[in-house]
C-alpha cells in the first residue's frame, strides 16, 4: 500500500489515501470521506504524503480506465483551466452507478477479479490498453441487467472458443457472428443462420454468445417519419468541398437561417463514418431537437446514441455501456456530451455554436464549445461550429485566419428570408395614447394569417401572468423573502413565485411594506399573452410553450411536434420556440417587446438580443411560403436591432466588434470572474478583498470590484463579485496558476463567463 492522491467531485484539493500500488490514473474509487463516502479518481501516488495516518481506499470500482484516452485528456485539461477536478468531469461522461464485472473471464480461465485479488495491476493497466483500442474484446464487461429493457435485440460472439461437439445450427450462428464484426440483431442473426431462440439460448449457455438489449431512445413518436436521402445544392457542395476530413482544423459554417447547414453535417459525417470513425453532435438543448434526432435515426439507423439530462438513468447507462462497447457510431447531445466515452473520433459538429446554455452556470463552469474544439485537436479531427448568428469570439477568430470560415448566403429550393416589418412602440403610444402590448399592425397581421389557415407565432421571452406588484401607494415592489428579486405572478397557479430559489406565496391584499390595499400587477408575461389572444381570437387553436407548460418528460417534444403538423395555428412561447425548429405552416412571427433583453446590465445584451431576434425571425416562411415578422419595439434605432432587421450578422459584427475592443471585453480579452458568497454581505466582500490583493501582483491584469453581483442575494446567501481582465489569455493563466483557486473558500471561479449574472 503506497500514499495515492484521488481527487474528489468537489471543488477541494485532492486527497491522500492508502491503496495498491500500481494503480492507474482515471481509475474510478470509492473512498471514507468524513463520516460518509465519496467517489473519487486515481491522480498517482503522493510525492509528499501528510504525516497523518492514511485511511485506506474503500473500493477500486473500475479494474482499469474506463474512458477512453482523448477523453481522459480532455478532462485532465478542463479540470486545469476551469480549476475544477477530474472526478467533478467523470460524471459528466459515465455514471456514478455504472459497475464493471470483476468476474469477467479473460484468457486462460482467469478473471478479473483473480488479477486484483493477485495484485496485478500492471496487467489490469495492460489489459485496460488493449480493450479501449479494441483489440481486446470483452462483451459481458457490464451487468446484463443494466442492458436490459424495452429495445432491440442484439447478439454478440464472445471471445471463448467452441469445447468438444457443436451441431451444425450453432456454427452456422457462430459463423455468421464471426463474418459480421462479432454482432448482429437478434432477428436478423435467425434469418441469416435459420435457426431459432433455442439454438441461441443454447450457445449463450456455452458462454459462446451473449444477448442483450439496447434501449431504443430515439424512436419516440416519430416511427412512421421518413426523410428524403441527402441531397446537397451547389453552395452546399462547394463548402463540404472546403472542408478536409482527415486533419484537425476550426471550421466556422456561417449561414443564413433555412440556409441548409444540416444536410452538410450529415454530409459530412457520412463520409466520415464510411472510414470506419465516429462522429460526435453537440446541440444546445435535445429537447429543442426532436426532427434532428428522428432524421438522424433515420439515416444512421442503429448507431445513434443520445446523451441529455432528461434521458432517465437506465437509458443513459444503456448508451454510455453502447459507448464504452464502440457499438455507437454517432453520438449526439447536449453540452456534458462533449466528453461522451466514444473513441476514433473522425469528425466534432457544434451547431448552434453561439448558444449560451454550452456553458455551465454551476460547477464545474466549463464550455463545452471551447472543449470540443479542445477535444478535435487531441483526436486530430476536423470540428465543424455552425451557426446563423455566430458569436464574436468565433467570428474575430475566424476574421483572423485562426478558424476557417464558409458562408451559406441562399436558402434552398427558392425559399426566401422573410420581410419584416417595424413597429415603433413610442409612435403607437402618440397614437393611441395608451401602452399596448398589440399594436393594430400585429392585431391586423394575426387576423390576416388565421384567416388565410396558416400559423402564427408570438415571441415573449417572459413566463408568468405578469413581471412584478407594484404598490401604487407607497412604490414597493414584492420580492422573495429569500433572494433580491420580484416575484412573477402566476394567475392558473393564484401564487407569486420565484423563479430563482422556488419559493412561492399568495398573493397578499395588502402591500407587505406600507399595508395599503393598492397592489397592481405590472407587465406581461406568456400566461397572460395566452388568455388575451383567446379574447382576441377565440376560434383560434393556441399553443403555449414555456418552462411552466414543458416541465414533464416528453411535453416538449410532443408539443413542438404538434405545432410542426400545423395542428394549433398559434403559437406561444419564450426563447424556447426560436430555436432550431422547422415549422412549415409558420408564416408570421409576432415579436412583442423586441428590446426586453437590451434593458440587462450584460456587455453581451446586444449580441443575445441580435441572436434571439435573427433565429425567431428565420422560423417564418419555410418551404413555398414567404413569412412575415412584425417586429415590435421601443428602441428602432439601436444597431441590435436594425441588423436584426435586414438578417444581417456582417452588419451587426461590424458595429458590435469595434465597441468591444474599445471597453476591453471578449473576444479582445480574456475573463475571469470570481464569486463569493457568505451569510453576512462584510463576509462576502472581505473574502474577495483579501483575494484581490493576491492578484495585484501581477501587472498584466485588469481587476474590477469588489462589487454586489447584480442579484446581491440569493436563498438567503450575499454574492459579490470580482472581474479579472487580461489582454492576452496566457497571462491570465498565469496569474490563476498562482492563486490556488481549489483551496479558495467561500469564493468560485468563473472563466469566460458568458454574463455577469
Amino acid at each position: 500500500m503506497i500514499p495515492t492522491r484521488v481527487q474528489i467531485n468537489r471543488p477541494i484539493p485532492p486527497l491522500t489515501y492508502e491503496a495498491p500500488e500500481g494503480l492507474e490514473s482515471g481509475l474510478r474509487v470509492q473512498v471514507p470521506l468524513r463520516t460518509g463516502s465519496a467517489i473519487g479518481v486515481i491522480e498517482g501516488r503522493d510525492p509528499q504524503p501528510p504525516t497523518v495516518k492514511l485511511k485506506p481506499i474503500q473500493e477500486i470500482i473500475d479494474p482499469f480506465r474506463l474512458v477512453p484516452d482523448a477523453v481522459w485528456s480532455l478532462m485532465q485539461f478542463a479540470a486545469d483551466y476551469y480549476a475544477c477536478t477530474p472526478a467533478s468531469l467523470m460524471p459528466l461522461c459515465m455514471s456514478n452507478t455504472l459497475r464493471a464485472r470483476w468476474d469477467e473471464p479473460i484468457a486462460g480461465g482467469r478473471s478479473l477479479a483473480l488479477l486484483r485479488d493477485q495484485g496485478h495491476w500492471s496487467e489490469l493497466q495492460t489489459l485496460g490498453l488493449q480493450w479501449r483500442s479494441g483489440s481486446l474484446k470483452l462483451p459481458t464487461l457490464f451487468h446484463s441487467e443494466e442492458r436490459r429493457g424495452v429495445g432491440v435485440s442484439e447478439v454478440y460472439r464472445t471471445d471463448l472458443l467452441p469445447m468438444g461437439r457443436s451441431t451444425e445450427q450453432q456454427r452456422k450462428v457462430l459463423q455468421c457472428l464471426d463474418e459480421n464484426q462479432g454482432i448482429l440483431s437478434e432477428d436478423e442473426l435467425m434469418l441469416r443462420s435459420g435457426v431459432g431462440t433455442s439454438v441461441l439460448q443454447t450457445l449463450e449457455d456455452k458462454n459462446l454468445i451473449v444477448r442483450l438489449k439496447r434501449r431504443d431512445t430515439l424512436s419516440q413518436q416519430r416511427a412512421e417519419e421518413s426523410f428524403p436521402a441527402v441531397t446537397l445544392n451547389a453552395e452546399q457542395e462547394l463548402v463540404r468541398s472546403q472542408i478536409p476530413l482527415d486533419a484537425f482544423k476550426v471550421h466556422l459554417l456561417y449561414g443564413v437561417t433555412g440556409s441548409g447547414k444540416t444536410e452538410v453535417y450529415l454530409k459530412c459525417a457520412k463520409e466520415v463514418l464510411s472510414q470506419g470513425k465516429r462522429v460526435l453532435w453537440l446541440v444546445p438543448e435535445i429537447g429543442l431537437t426532436p426532427r434532428l434526432l428522428a432524421r438522424l435515426e433515420s439515416t444512421f439507423p442503429g448507431v445513434v446514441g443520445v446523451g441529455h439530462a432528461g434521458l432517465n438513468a437506465s437509458e443513459r447507462q444503456s448508451d454510455i455501456i453502447r459507448s464504452l462497447q464502440k457499438e455507437i457510431q454517432l453520438f449526439v447531445g447536449v453540452r456534458n456530451a462533449v466528453f461522451a466515452p466514444i473513441d476514433d473520433v473522425g469528425l466534432i459538429i457544434v451547431d448552434e455554436e453561439h448558444e449560451s446554455s454550452y456553458k455551465s452556470e454551476e460547477y464545474p463552469r466549463i464550455h463545452a464549445r471551447d472543449l470540443a474544439i479542445k477535444r478535435a485537436q487531441l483526436e486530430g479531427c476536423p470540428i465543424i461550429l455552425g451557426s446563423a448568428t455566430p458569436s464574436l469570439e468565433s467570428w474575430v477568430a475566424a476574421q483572423q485566419g485562426r478558424y476557417r470560415l464558409h458562408t451559406l448566403k441562399e436558402r434552398p429550393a427558392g425559399s426566401q428570408l422573410p420581410t419584416v416589418d417595424v413597429v415603433d412602440l413610442r409612435e403607437e403610444y402618440r397614437q393611441h395614447r395608451k401602452r399596448t402590448i398589440f399594436s393594430q399592425r400585429l392585431l391586423t397581421g394575426l387576423r390576416a394569417t388565421l384567416d388565410r389557415g396558416e400559423q402564427a407565432m408570438l415571441l415573449l421571452n417572459r413566463r408568468g401572468w405578469e413581471n412584478f406588484w407594484m404598490c401604487r401607494s407607497c412604490g414597493k415592489t414584492v420580492e422573495c423573502i429569500h433572494c433580491s428579486i420580484t416575484l412573477t405572478y402566476h394567475k392558473k397557479a393564484f401564487r407569486l413565485r420565484c423563479h430563482l430559489c422556488h419559493y412561492e406565496v399568495t398573493p397578499p391584499e395588502v402591500c407587505p411594506a406600507c399595508a395599503e390595499p393598492h397592489l397592481k400587477g405590472v407587465g406581461e408575461g406568456t400566461e397572460q399573452i395566452e388568455e388575451l389572444m383567446k379574447t382576441h381570437f377565440p376560434e383560434a387553436r393556441i399553443l403555449r410553450i414555456d418552462r411552466d407548460t414543458t416541465s414533464r418528460r416528453g411535453q416538449l417534444e410532443s408539443k413542438l411536434m404538434a405545432a410542426e403538423k400545423g395542428e394549433f395555428n398559434l403559437i406561444i412561447g419564450t426563447q424556447m420556440i426560436a430555436k432550431g425548429h422547422n415549422f412549415p405552416h409558420l408564416t408570421l412571427v409576432g415579436i412583442l417587446n423586441a428590446d426586453m433583453g437590451l434593458k440587462l446590465p450584460d456587455f453581451r445584451a446586444a449580441e443575445h438580443t441580435f441572436q434571439l431576434l435573427t433565429q425567431v425571425a428565420g422560423r417564418a416562411g419555410r418551404a413555398e411560403n414567404v413569412g412575415t415578422v412584425i417586429l415590435q419595439t421601443y428602441s428602432p434605432e439601436h444597431h441590435a436591432i436594425r441588423s436584426a432587421l435586414d438578417q444581417n450578422f456582417i452588419q451587426f459584427s461590424d458595429t458590435e466588434i469595434p465597441f468591444r475592443e474599445s471597453v476591453a471585453y471578449p473576444p479582445f480579452y480574456a475573463l475571469a470572474l470570481f464569486r463569493s458568497d457568505a451569510k453576512d454581505p462584510d463576509e462576502a466582500r472581505t473574502l474577495l478583498i483579501d483575494l484581490k490583493k493576491k492578484l495585484e501582483a501581477f501587472p498584466d491584469l485588469r481587476i474590477l470590484g469588489p462589487l454586489p453581483a447584480p442579484i446581491f442575494r440569493m436563498q438567503d446567501r450575499f454574492h459579490m463579485q470580482l472581474l479579472v481582465r487580461a489582454a492576452q489569455r496566457s497571462h491570465l493563466s498565469a496569474a490563476l496558476h498562482q492563486v490556488d483557486i481549489l483551496s479558495l473558500k467561500g469564493i468560485s471561479l468563473d472563466r469566460d463567463p458568458i454574463h455577469f449574472g
